[in-house]
């Protein structure tokens, strides 16, 4: 039983990991793309005019396999948890529906804005056709991410003691699943960690370009290229800061044994709770931290005295795992290595030094593309993994609703085997259509 159970998570995760990198980018490359068609209309700048038009076909592309991922993840879950998506279907399925909408609405502005780009004698009209792309784009995460808030804090959209004690569904609250406790901070979160990634990628790629090149107008399109995504990555970290200070914050109050876990804290409710730096879980104990005396509380309640929540107030049957304290640590430090690289980037930027003439810089910038990629992706995983055991928190546990039948072994032989494609097929793709359309002859017109 417990190796399915495993294989189950594992596959989930797995899909989940592919498909998150390429909703990030999908949700993401609309504001990019509609902000270069911006400046190269107002500019009348053939350099950002190119880059909106390229950044329009990669941008079909991710879609085009960015739907096929999320109709899989659809699939894949009533495959795996059947039990859960009965639950959800009867009282929080809202959100999907809506979703469907909103996918319709990218889908159809997309055709619009794709195939109109040089019939609006108004150039500004044509940008204005691209925004429901951009607004339905962030929609559809929106309420994924509604999704699941709901299975962190179910909140009150249906009778959850009726359902423990005897499996009814009862007091059901359609529209409750849009304002579940942690629906705000996780949506916020969610959404500002998707920009933040999705525009670190773009920068990386734009640097990455840079370095590669030594013709005089590519090197201009690339660095109007990585102006752009500066700008746009100061307003993601910005967002980003905001957000993840709100939603630890948040967090010991909604899922206060998440919260323990990832401060690593193995004491009952008490004040001046240290905030542990580093260390290892080593049979369900933290080792080889180091103390910061006090310091959790004030970040947590703003003085010494404030109390915080510890993990032995649960049942050891319910602790999440404690991995994910270094997660966490791992996370954080990797932002601060990034926020870092980024400040030190626009300060130059600010003072005239031309930083995007530095190979150490460019350089530097393409490692942030990575890092951003991985804070996200060790963010979400991190979020999952303190919810566990559960996957409806209180209400329902993972092992509870796998699917243990071996018919559906084919089905996920063949998820497993698209996800491990995905990716490298966009990669693909992408350098066959822009072989056939060289830069340099895009930007002679």
């Amino acid at each position: 039983m417990v190796p399915v159970v495993m294989f189950d998570r594992f596959l989930m995760g797995f899909s989940l990991f592919v498909h998150i990198i390429l909703a990030s980018l999908g949700i993401a490359l609309p504001v990019i793309m509609l902000s270069a068609e911006y400046l190269g209309v107002r500019r009348n700048d053939r350099h950002y005019s190119t880059l909106a038009r390229r950044l329009a076909i990669a941008f079909v592309v991710l879609f085009a396999i960015g739907t096929a991922s999320g109709i899989l993840v659809a699939v894949e879950m009533l495959v795996l948890w059947p039990k859960f998506m009965q639950l959800v279907s009867q009282v929080a399925i809202l959100p999907f529906y809506i979703e469907v909408f909103a996918f319709f609405v990218e889908t159809i502005f997309i055709g619009i804005y794709f195939y109109s780009w040089d019939k609006f004698k108004n150039k500004y009209l044509h940008i204005l056709s691209g925004v429901p792309i951009a607004v339905a784009a962030v929609l559809s995460g929106v309420l994924i991410t509604i999704l699941n808030a709901f299975m962190n804090t179910p909140g009150s959209v249906f009778n959850e003691p009726a359902f423990i004690a005897n499996g009814t569904v009862t007091g059901v609250h359609p529209f409750a699943v849009f304002y579940t406790p942690s629906a705000g901070m996780e949506v916020l979160h969610a959404i500002s960690s998707t920009y933040f990634a999705g525009a670190f990628v773009f920068l990386a790629f734009m640097a990455f370009m840079l370095l590669r090149t030594t013709d005089i107008s590519k090197r201009t399109y690339f660095k109007k290229g990585l102006t752009l995504a500066l700008i746009l990555c100061v307003l993601a970290t910005l967002l980003s800061i905001y957000s993840g200070i709100n939603s630890i914050a948040t967090l010991q109050h909604v899922q206060p044994e998440k919260y323990a876990a990832i401060e690593g804290n193995l004491f009952h409710n008490m004040s001046h709770a240290p905030e542990k730096i580093g260390g290892f879980p080593i049979n369900g104990t933290l080792k080889y931290y180091v103390n910061m005396t006090d310091m959790q509380s004030i970040l947590a309640g703003g003085s010494p005295a404030a109390i915080v929540p510890g993990l032995l107030n649960y049942s050891r049957s319910t602790w999440p795992p404690l991995i994910v304290h270094p997660m966490f640590d791992f996370m954080f430090g990797m932002s601060l290595v990034v926020g870092f690289i980024l400040f030190v980037t626009v300060i130059l930027w600010l003072l005239k030094r031309d930083p995007l003439e530095s190979r150490k810089i460019l350089w530097l910038l393409v490692i942030c593309g990575i890092l951003a990629v991985l804070i996200m992706e060790d963010g979400w995983i991190l979020s999952e993994l303190g919810r566990q055991p559960w996957i409806i928190y209180n209400v329902m546990t993972v092992a509870s609703v796998a699917n243990y039948s071996s018919g559906a072994l084919p089905a996920t032989i063949l998820i497993f085997a698209f996800y491990a494609i995905a990716l490298p097929l966009v990669v693909i793709l992408l350098r066959k259509i822009f072989r056939d359309r060289p830069l340099e002859a895009e930007l002679r017109g």
